[in-house]
């Protein structure tokens, strides 16, 4: 294909959007500007109002992706008919596969739900999810759990937080950890391979009767 000189090749949305992600994650929605996001992207400001008139539509389209990315898998696991234990695995596992893949989707998505909270329930209803709803549940299995004798008594919540925290926090102080304990990027990911076990493992252990 001939190359017209001086002419801009023309970029995918993906490669603005992926851009917009690494702005939005240093900067936050407030902090972005839409001249950063041209130049984390390679091109010009005309080009990128070309695609996205604003800030904010850019914003949202990224938002519903790596909401559906980092909480999807969550919500399908909590309606499902598995056992407790198998709930508590198959989260584990899948936000270690996602967040492995995407390390800086949890601090992009906490970051943007701590400044707005009520876009966990919006996105979430949009998705066809009531987290609200979810966590009722989940407490009243927790709660039969109990009356069956097969784990101790615990408050949902707490569960809840400790579930998500043990996967969450090595990827949100990746940085801190890979120093601290020198590790470079393979190891890192080895480890956090073995934590779906050692994690799955340690939730079983603390809530056992």
């Amino acid at each position: 294909m001939l190359k017209v000189q001086g002419a801009e090749p023309k970029p995918s949305e993906e490669l603005i959007l992926n851009a917009a992600v690494k702005v939005f994650t240093r900067k936050g929605y407030a902090g972005a500007r839409m001249e950063e996001i041209a130049k984390e992207a390679g091109i010009n400001r005309a080009l990128l109002h070309y695609y996205f008139r604003d800030k904010e539509t850019m914003f949202n389209i990224i938002f519903e992706t790596k909401f559906k990315e980092f909480f999807t898998g969550m919500f399908g696991v909590f309606q499902s008919n598995a056992s407790l234990t198998e709930k508590i695995r198959s989260i584990i596992d899948h936000e270690i596969t996602v967040l492995s893949k995407h390390p800086d989707l949890a601090r992009f998505v906490i970051m943007e739900i701590a400044q707005q909270p009520d876009r966990l329930i919006q996105f979430g209803q949009k998705l066809g999810f009531n987290p609200r709803m979810m966590l009722q549940n989940f407490q009243k299995e927790i709660q039969q759990n109990v009356q069956e004798g097969k784990i101790r008594p615990i408050d949902g919540r707490q569960l809840l937080m400790n579930i998500i925290s043990i996967c969450i926090y090595p990827f949100v102080a990746k940085s801190i950890i890979k120093t601290m304990m020198q590790m470079d990027e393979n190891t890192f990911s080895d480890l956090m391979e073995k934590r779906k076990k050692d994690a799955y493992e340690f939730i079983i252990n603390a809530i056992k009767p």
